[in-house]
């Protein structure tokens, strides 16, 4: 069992955030383990393969129960760019790198200090052809890291990428409804069949044994590689993470229900007439950036459209919005002749 100890002040730093590196390092962490059956782990592991991601496929071979923290840096925001966090992982200090990948590599007292709950089984050193492929400079191997995770994004996820932050979305926002019904501890041992909430703390099966304590921080962030709850840098005050499996799949198209969550709804609904995103963070008591990002997202679902007019911003709700709102006729119920939306293609004459 490990215990992750819920102060006052960890509860009052948590938040859920999406991570575009993050999810490649899950996917990794999938393909090491052998799963078969998803698509992309198919095509991912057709990719380590291929010859042009020698780091990576080392990393991925000699994966065990612990990953470099590099590989999973915090989002500082809720949809970080990838190109921010590939960044991140270029730049990381070359002490860090080289923490981490002595405590990957050579196993014993360096991983335990990083994972305390590791059992002997997993503070093995690596084998000889996995070291090999990493032991380089800590300069050239984060730079050879962040270079191939970009190749690799390219080619396995950044298609897919709005479909999966979509659900992801949808099921953050699905979260917040369940904290308001339920209490914040009986949402958090609700995300996980593995987790419960007992004496303080969130508690997950597992067959280690150890604790997590202190009040740092720590983001929620959601999976569709993971199976089971992860531990990303659970010791690091500014980038512990915990992340939830969710049952989604990459290949999963954009619906209008992530889109229209609580929020964006009564935006959305709100929007009779033209409106800036000042007016409208006062009229639903938000902040401004808060409106911004709801806004970005209706814009990508071509529900609202912008319009300068002077030095203010106004949006408008589209046709497809109005549609979208209107209630349906009653069955069998005649539809009525009306004038054409103002901003849809006239009638021919």
């Amino acid at each position: 069992m490990i215990r992750l100890h819920m102060s006052a002040e960890r509860l009052v730093g948590l938040r859920w955030a999406v991570s575009p590196v993050g999810e490649l390092a899950a996917a990794l962490v999938a393909v090491s383990e052998a799963r078969t059956g998803d698509p992309v782990l198919r095509r991912l592991r057709t990719l380590l393969n291929s010859g042009h991601l020698p780091t990576l496929a080392a990393v991925t071979r000699g994966y065990t129960a612990y990953l470099p923290e590099l590989l999973t840096p915090p989002p500082r925001t809720f949809l970080p760019p990838v190109e921010e966090q590939l960044h991140a992982v270029a730049s990381t200090p070359t002490s860090t790198v080289s923490a981490q990948f002595t405590a990957f590599l050579s196993g014993g007292t360096a991983r335990r200090d990083r994972c305390p709950w590791l059992g002997e089984s997993e503070l093995k050193r690596a084998d000889a052809r996995v070291r090999g492929r990493i032991e380089v400079s800590e300069h050239d191997l984060r730079e050879r890291l962040a270079g191939e995770l970009h190749w690799l994004w390219e080619r396995s996820m950044a298609a897919r990428w709005e479909a999966v932050t979509a659900s992801f979305e949808g099921f953050v926002e699905r979260q917040g409804a369940v904290a308001a019904r339920e209490g914040l501890g009986g949402a958090l041992a609700a995300l996980h069949s593995s987790m419960c909430w007992k004496e303080g703390s969130l508690q997950i099966a597992s067959p280690l044994d150890g604790e997590v304590s202190g009040d740092h921080p720590f983001t929620l962030v959601p999976s569709v590689f993971l199976t089971r709850i992860g531990l990303h840098a659970p010791l690091d005050r500014d980038g512990a993470q915990l992340v939830i499996p969710v049952t989604a799949s990459p290949e999963t198209k954009p619906v209008m229900a992530p889109v229209l969550g609580a929020t964006r709804l009564a935006i959305l609904r709100g929007l009779t007439e033209p409106c800036t995103t000042t007016a409208l963070a006062a009229r639903h008591h938000l902040t401004a950036a808060t409106v911004s990002f709801h806004l970005s997202r209706l814009l990508a679902a071509d529900l609202v459209r912008r319009e300068r007019n002077g030095r203010y911003v106004h949006y408008r709700r589209t046709a497809r919005a109005r549609t979208l709102l209107s209630p349906a006729p009653p069955s069998g119920a005649p539809t009525a002749p009306g004038r054409p939306e103002a901003d849809s293609p006239e009638r021919p004459r």
